[in-house]
């Protein structure tokens, strides 16, 4: 409506990212993928919008509905990604079908849902995922689990734990229990939520004998160490799960080798809501938040959708998840220090301009000012600032430098710079 005032909040379930969030999610989307390329894998980007043909091949039909459509102006319809497995699936399948197998691939972006409150509350949220592609069996699934490990490390993270399942022991206990489809839907939905209460609900009006009916409710409370793999055992008799108890137990082993044992938990109740999930499958936890800040697991049969056939695992990290877990631990982080604020008044423009780039030449963060100011005025700018230097350029040889707690200091431009170098080169050791 002309003149109506715009509405400066945004749209509701998406948000601004303020600075002291967004620096802390690009630091750590920035550590993640560092760690990804230092396992191999390399950085792909894949567009915001994908044809819902390329979608349906990868996705149910509850996914779809939650994708925001439109069409283009060719007329075609295209969404905006909710995930971004099925992007990498069909770019392994297309551009880089001749490249060999197998691939390391790793991404970084934002996802979108029509469902308010999908993702913690909002329809938005910001991802980092690796993809394993072509690579089958135990060893490359612990390589991406403990890919996933090191990358919430990675965040700063400390204390986490990865609970890790197998697809496979739920879809063996599925194809015993004689179920219509969509109440098999339910209970899969159920588990994925872990909605223990709709569950015994959904069970209770199904004609399931009461083993099976005290099976679907105690292998979702099946979560420890290599104990509960006989455990389970004792409970199924079908070939499909007893085979996913004996690869999960390897998978374990596995990771132990990696150097994880003291963090990885089993989780046969681990259920995903992805229903291309074939093999292990995983869920990464931080300290006091009950969702996943990473999942992941193995779908070996979604490339044969898109006409090249290939085993493949993969993860992704919730980065707004970990900005949540960061901000409540015992040092939550700080939006990085301006090291310089660079005033300048008559003819001392230029000497402001040259310290300004020489100081970020050495690794400084420098602002220099857009305006001239005397040094009383200064001083307000540069508390304002927040920096941990106010250094005020008067003229070509001479300038004020002033560290926080210190009285200023008259000194060539030239010592200015190497001094505030070494000051910062001897912080920065004493922080490592």
């Amino acid at each position: 409506m002309p003149g109506a005032t715009p509405q400066l909040g945004g749209v509701p379930g998406f948000r601004d990212l303020l600075p002291a969030e967004a620096e802390v999610l690009r630091d750590a989307q920035e550590s993640i993928l560092a760690e990804m390329r230092r396992w191999g894998y390399r950085h792909v980007i894949t567009p915001m919008v994908e044809t819902t043909q390329v979608l349906e091949l990868g996705l149910d039909a509850g996914q779809m509905r939650r994708l925001f459509k439109f069409t283009d102006v060719r007329g075609e319809v295209v969404a905006l990604v909710g995930e971004r497995t099925v992007p990498v699936a069909r770019l392994v399948a297309g551009k880089l079908r001749t490249a060999p197998l197998p691939l390391r691939l790793c991404y970084a972006g934002p996802v979108l849902s029509t469902q308010a409150g999908r993702f913690q509350q909002r329809r938005e949220t910001y991802q980092v995922g690796a993809e394993l592609v072509g690579a089958p069996g135990p060893v490359a699934d612990a390589e991406v689990i403990a890919l996933a490990a090191r990358c919430l490390e990675a965040t700063g993270l400390r204390r986490y734990q990865v609970d890790v399942g197998h697809a496979e022991f739920f879809q063996g206990i599925m194809d015993a229990v004689k179920l219509a489809d969509e109440v098999k839907a339910g209970v899969r939905s159920a588990l994925a939520a872990r909605d223990f209460v709709a569950l015994e609900s959904l069970l209770e009006r199904t004609p399931l004998r009461s083993a099976e009916h005290e099976l679907l409710l105690r292998f979702p409370a099946l979560r420890g160490g290599a104990e509960i793999l006989e455990a389970a055992g004792g409970l199924v008799r079908n070939r499909r799960s007893e085979r996913a108890l004996v690869e999960l137990g390897h998978v374990r082993d596995l990771l132990v080798d990696h150097g994880l044992g003291e963090v990885v938990n089993l989780d046969l109740g681990a259920i995903r809501d992805f229903d291309y999930y074939t093999g292990i499958i995983f869920e990464g936890y931080g300290p006091d938040l009950g969702r996943p800040v990473s999942q992941g697991g193995r779908y070996d049969g979604l490339l044969a959708r898109f006409g090249r056939p290939a085993p493949a695992t993969g993860f992704v990290v919730q980065l707004d998840l970990v900005w949540e877990m960061l901000t409540h631990a015992a040092r939550p982080p700080a939006l990085p220090r301006l090291d310089a604020a660079v005033a300048w008044s008559g003819s001392g423009l230029a000497t402001a301009l040259r310290l300004g780039s020489t100081l970020r030449l050495f690794g400084m963060r420098a602002v220099v000012d857009t305006e001239a100011r005397d040094h009383d005025q200064a001083t307000v700018w540069w508390r304002a600032l927040g920096a941990a230097n106010l250094i005020h350029c008067r003229s070509a040889a001479t300038v004020s430098w002033t560290a926080t707690g210190r009285r200023a200091r008259r000194l060539p431009p030239e010592q200015v710079a190497g001094r505030l170098a070494g000051s910062m080169g001897q912080e920065k050791g004493r922080d490592r």
